[in-house]
């Protein structure tokens, strides 16, 4: 009995019947198909676009600066803005020691300190945490002075989340007149 039904299933399959069986012989290829094609419906759907920052611990970071050209003497300082999306389908939580959840430096094109914008700020000693669900965000921003650049010098606005060193980035700066 067993010996005819596989008899039946390989002329079958001899005869391009198979299609109607499931498990038996090779999948017909569309034409036109990308085998393993990557299609990730998320990404296209959701509202902040494409990854364009630093993603780790399913958090993307972008930061931006404004104005996006700094004018000096006419610009005292300009405003640094991290967003945080999160880019995974749970929620994420970050937790930190003290009030400091942030932070902006700047440097120099020799990496030297000029500016560090956690120096003005108070802290308290107490717990903190940010909760971000899918496909949501949330923004951190802070003023930096620019009384220590010069016209047409390199330098470097390191922004971070403090405690995960993962989410950390640069953007390079150059005053104009």
């Amino acid at each position: 009995m067993l010996s005819l039904i596989l008899l039946v299933f390989t002329g079958c399959s001899s005869q391009k019947i198979y299609r109607w069986v499931p498990f038996v012989g090779p999948k017909p290829a569309r034409p036109g198909a990308v085998p393993n094609a990557i299609t990730n419906e998320r990404v296209r759907a959701n509202p902040f676009g494409p990854v364009t920052g630093v993603l780790a611990y399913g958090l993307e970071m972008r930061v931006t600066v404004t104005p996006d050209t700094i004018k000096l003497p006419d610009t005292r300082s300009f405003e640094g803005r991290i967003v945080l999306i999160n880019r995974s389908r749970k929620a994420i939580t970050l937790s930190f020691n003290d009030s400091r959840q942030y932070d902006f430096i700047l440097r120099d094109a020799g990496g030297k300190k000029l500016v560090q914008w956690s120096d003005d700020q108070p802290v308290t000693q107490n717990p903190g945490y940010i909760i971000i669900n899918p496909n949501e965000r949330s923004e951190f921003g802070g003023n930096i002075s620019t009384r220590d650049m010069a016209l047409g010098r390199r330098y470097t606005l390191e922004a971070s989340i403090v405690g995960y060193d993962q989410l950390m980035t640069t953007v390079n700066l150059t005053p104009t007149k």
